[in-house]
């Protein structure tokens, strides 16, 4: 039901690693709280960058997925050739598919090393943009922290916290 788009509901569980249907999910924002202060700050940093600077965000998580492609890429290139060189029989030196793999395994190589550097640098300069707003998730994750241990005071003096 919509009422106003100024309201939002923060809701809070004790479960340790609550389950949530897939609907509920995509309709929710939910930051997981049961982690460390520095996890919790990464966490906030993400939620806050995505709010803020969404292309910066999504650059990076691309900019993620693709280097893990890579080394995927890189993984199978190597079992290929591995399982050519295992089942080779002979000399190796007159096998022309072991030869063309090796060949296409080098140049892919080459060209993966100089991908995942550039993503290096991509993602050093990302990371720098990102330290802008770290101010703002280190607030975050003290603030929750400091609430958590308020739950630890005595309950003898909660009166005179107002």
């Amino acid at each position: 039901m919509d009422l106003s788009p100024h309201f939002k509901l923060f809701m809070s569980c004790k479960l340790g690693n609550p389950v949530f249907s897939p609907e509920l999910s995509a309709k929710t924002t939910i930051i997981d709280f049961t982690v460390t202060r520095a996890g919790l700050e990464q966490q906030l940093l993400s939620l806050v960058l995505s709010r803020e600077m969404k292309v910066l965000e999504d650059s990076l998580n691309n900019l993620l997925k693709k280097v893990t492609e890579r080394k995927k890429m890189l993984k199978i290139l190597d079992k290929e050739l591995l399982d050519k060189l295992s089942s080779s029989t002979g000399n190796l030196i007159d096998d022309d598919s072991l030869v063309e793999i090796l060949n296409r395994t080098k140049t892919e190589a080459k060209v993966i090393a100089i991908q995942l550097s550039d993503a290096e640098i991509k993602t050093k300069e990302i990371n720098i943009k990102r330290e802008i707003y770290r101010p703002v998730a280190i607030r975050g994750s003290v603030l929750y922290f400091c609430m958590i241990e308020i739950a630890n005071i005595n309950w003898m003096y909660n009166s005179s916290l107002d």
